[in-house]
């Protein structure tokens, strides 16, 4: 009873201490581990990135001269990711050196990556551009780039961290029930996705363009 005792106090003291440094220390871009950022981001197929980029924007309204449409600029992000991931890194600069990233170059991987992506995803189903080839594979393709865009959002999120004092992203590395009700309905649509692919392949389907 004892141990649990000291164990239970100590929980309690290290939560008391991480929300006098929240409180102390306010937080400029929206904290999050980048665990949770990865799966939520993958299985939401992108809509998890929206929100990302929406709370990112939002606490940096205050700090801006202009006023600004978080919510457009989430919508919108391929055209603002340049200036979102230019305004993280100019706070990074008391970093160490590897924590610090190139702004225009993970930027560009993002957006290339999203729109390429989306390309894909549009010519595999209204183009005869991939005329005799399986739209299956056009579709994984799309989705492997998709899944490429990720990584720029990671490397952007660990220096956010660091950058909030949270290097583990503490603050926001627990699953909500709006969380799990995300992963979930993106469990499903994977699985709707590879039954696709999977039936395509076995002959089930015919492609269209085929």
């Amino acid at each position: 009873m004892t141990a649990f005792n000291t164990d239970s106090e100590a929980k309690d003291a290290a939560s008391e201490i991480l929300t006098t440094r929240t409180e102390q220390k306010k937080i400029q871009f929206f904290p999050v581990s980048e665990g949770k950022l990865m799966t939520l981001y993958i299985l939401s197929l992108g809509l998890y990135g929206i929100y990302w980029f929406y709370k990112n924007w939002k606490l940096q309204q205050p700090l801006m001269d202009k006023k600004i449409y978080p919510v457009l600029r989430a919508i919108f992000s391929i055209f603002f990711t340049h200036a979102l991931f230019r305004r993280i890194n100019a706070q990074a600069t008391g970093l160490e050196k590897k924590h610090q990233f190139n702004a225009n170059a993970l930027a560009t991987f993002f957006v290339a990556s999203i729109v390429a992506s989306h390309i894909l995803d549009r010519l595999s189903t209204h183009s005869t551009a991939f005329e005799g080839m399986m739209s299956s594979t056009v579709i994984i393709t799309s989705l492997a780039l998709f899944c490429l865009s990720v990584y720029p959002m990671l490397k952007v999120q660990a220096t956010v961290n660091r950058i909030n004092g949270d290097m583990l992203g503490y603050l926001n590395h627990k699953y909500s029930l709006w969380n799990i009700a995300l992963i979930v309905l993106g469990i499903g649509l994977w699985l709707l996705i590879g039954m696709g692919i999977l039936a395509e392949s076995m002959g089930l389907i015919v492609p269209e363009n085929l």
